[in-house]
C-alpha cells in the first residue's frame, strides 16, 4: 500500500496554534494543550494510509473532505491522488462553523 505525504497548510498550522493557546488559557496547563495538539496532528498524519475517508464536501470546495479527529475537532483537507499528497487546510475545534469559513 502506497503512503501519501501529509502537509499542514499555513491556515491549519495557525488553527493548531490557536487551539493550543485556547486550551492553555482555559485550563492553565500548557502540557495538556501540547498533548492535545499533538494528538490532533497524529490523527491527521493517519491520513497517509487511506486518505479517502471522512465526508466529501464538494459543495463547499471541489474535492474537500471533512474528517473528525475526535469529538471536538475536525480536519478539512484535500487529497491529490496523482501526487499521493494530503493537504490539511484547516483544523476546526469546539464547534467552529467550518462551512462559513471554508465557503468564504
Amino acid at each position: 500500500m502506497d503512503k501519501y505525504r501529509v502537509y499542514f497548510m499555513p491556515d491549519a498550522i495557525k488553527d493548531l496554534e490557536d487551539i493550543y493557546l485556547y486550551i492553555v488559557e482555559q485550563s492553565g496547563f500548557p502540557e495538556r494543550a501540547w498533548n492535545y495538539m499533538e494528538r490532533l496532528k497524529s490523527k491527521c498524519q493517519e491520513l497517509e494510509t487511506f486518505p479517502i475517508r471522512g465526508q466529501l464536501r464538494s459543495d463547499l470546495m471541489d474535492g474537500l473532505r471533512i474528517y473528525p479527529l475526535d469529538n471536538k475537532a475536525v480536519a478539512a483537507f484535500l487529497v491529490d491522488e496523482a501526487d499521493s499528497t494530503v493537504q490539511i487546510l484547516n483544523v476546526f475545534y469546539g464547534g467552529r462553523h467550518y462551512e462559513a469559513l471554508i465557503d468564504s
